[in-house]
């Protein structure tokens, strides 16, 4: 498996938030932190992709594999507290706390008609995913993104995160002749 271009993103001081200044912004303040930070990462690997083999940025056909631990929880956390609170959720707030919500915004943000693929699988989720991106053939963007540990789950959680993303094009070659 070779891993062909990477971006990085960690919510620090001098950037607590990802930078999609590309995206249109009624679209832009609709995204949730696990969106804008998976979106910003795999825009930037999928420019250098396009980049070095001098093709025009937009669509480039390629399968998405995305990951997350959590995925959107802090959505998930208000949308309960709605629910709590008001005894109904908001059918917009619902449809980002999916957990490919992610992969679906950057999809039709790009007019991208590739699969994708969402992979949880709680702490090895990072692992599972790369795994899973490196079993298809040909290239293929993996994007891993998480947002900061809510508040209220850090007693809870055994090792509370920032807000940080990867994105990597995966290309695991040809698989032919293998078998699980």
């Amino acid at each position: 498996m070779n891993a062909l271009f990477r971006t990085e993103w960690r919510a620090t001081e001098e950037s607590p938030r990802p930078d999609v200044s590309f995206v249109p912004p009624m679209e832009r303040r609709r995204l949730t932190m696990v969106e804008k930070a998976a979106i910003a990462v795999a825009h930037r690997t999928l420019e250098q992709y396009a980049e070095s083999r001098g093709l025009p940025s937009g669509p480039v056909g390629m399968p998405v594999v995305f990951a997350s631990r959590w995925g959107e929880i802090g959505t998930t956390l208000k949308l309960m507290r709605q629910m709590h609170d008001e005894g109904e959720m908001s059918p917009a707030g619902f449809s980002n706390s999916v957990h490919n919500a992610a992969p679906g915004h950057l999809s039709l943000l790009l007019g991208d008609k590739a699969p994708y693929t969402a992979v949880a699988a709680g702490p090895d989720s990072y692992e599972m995913g790369l795994l899973e991106a490196s079993m298809q053939p040909g290239p293929v963007l993996f994007v891993y993104a998480e947002e900061e540990t809510p508040e209220m789950y850090r007693p809870s959680f055994p090792d509370p995160q920032p807000a940080r993303a990867v994105a990597m094009i995966v290309d695991g070659g040809a698989q032919t002749g293998r078998t699980c």
